[in-house]
């Protein structure tokens, strides 16, 4: 398992999802992390995706990203 500060797009296995919560609303998503390896960059850190997402709901940008299950961690 990759520790979590140290984690890649290209280590977020097919198959999962990664949550997603926005900042400002508490909006909760969640996107395939097959979708994120093909639309984002494989080499950009799991940890700084957070201000790159757009809320659905209230438009606003920023969220906290818990990849934690597509990263293999469980519990």
């Amino acid at each position: 398992m990759v520790p979590l500060c140290a984690a890649r797009v290209a280590d977020l296995r097919v198959g999962t999802f990664v949550s997603l919560t926005c900042r400002s609303c508490g909006h909760v998503a969640e996107l395939s992390a097959m979708t994120l390896r093909e639309r984002l960059s494989r080499n950009a850190f799991v940890k700084h995706l957070g201000p790159e997402f757009r809320c659905t709901a209230c438009g606003n940008k920023g969220a906290n990203v818990d990849a934690r299950h597509a990263l293999g961690y469980h519990g």
